[in-house]
């Protein structure tokens, strides 16, 4: 029992460092991932570095490929835009479904996470990755809140699968996505149209929440691809265009 808690832990501990190193850009976009090599860096067995990869690659953080082994997925524009685009269509349906038949108690949920948000500070782009963390997870918790009650297992079930995936792009993609922005005033406003029962409004401002984040993200990955081509800008065929408004 002991060597199984042990084994456990350790693949838990080599799990949370390669996320991180992958969230948090230590580990580059296409980079090839060498189990032997993250397993003498980590001091745990490689069978534990391929148990992790293989979580990862679930979590689509990593791509694992026949022949080729593992690499940390590649930040792509049409692949940002797709995802979101996405993610604002099953979201706003299971918002819309929500605020129109949720009880006194997921009113009183949606306080409660738009409290806690409003209350965690806004992670410092130069700062330890830990705040960062932290006012993710109560970002995602408040989004969660406002959709818990659509009634369907499934349709969250898919949106917590997207938003794990939208996840990376936020990591990578701040602080330029963030630029010129009042994320809290957003946060606020849809607080308030879901409390207030105006699904119309809710759903409304939650797209224009949305493609906020598609703007910043595009415009960081122009950045990070001008810089890694000496400022000459994405390479041809890499950027999508920003999908229309509502």
């Amino acid at each position: 029992m002991t060597n199984r808690t042990g084994a456990s832990s350790l693949a838990q501990r080599a799990y949370a460092r390669l996320r991180a190193d992958i969230l948090e850009g230590r580990l580059r976009p296409g980079q090839r991932l060498r189990p032997a090599g993250l397993a003498a860096a980590q001091g745990v067995s490689v069978s534990v570095v391929r148990e992790v990869l293989n979580r990862l690659a679930g979590e689509r953080l990593v791509r694992a490929t026949p022949q080729q082994g593992f690499t940390v997925v590649q930040a792509t524009a049409a692949d940002l835009v797709d995802l979101f685009d996405v993610l604002a269509l099953v979201e706003t349906a299971a918002l819309r479904e929500a605020v129109e038949r949720g009880t006194l108690e997921w009113e009183s949920g949606v306080v409660a996470a738009h409290h806690r948000l409003a209350r965690t500070p806004v992670p410092d782009p130069d700062g330890p990755g830990d705040g960062a963390d932290e006012w993710a997870r109560a970002h995602d918790a408040f989004h969660a809140a406002t959709m818990a009650a659509c009634g369907s297992p499934r349709l969250l079930e898919t949106i917590t699968g997207l938003v794990q995936c939208a996840a990376l792009y936020r990591r990578w993609t701040h602080p330029h996505g963030e630029e010129g922005r009042d994320v809290a005033a957003e946060h606020r406003a849809i607080f308030e149209a879901a409390v207030g029962r105006d699904a119309d409004l809710a759903c409304r401002l939650h797209q224009e929440h949305v493609r906020r984040t598609v703007d910043g993200a595009l415009a960081a990955l122009e950045h990070e691809n001008a810089a890694a081509t000496g400022g000459t800008g994405p390479e041809p065929g890499t950027r999508a265009p920003a999908p229309e408004g509502p």
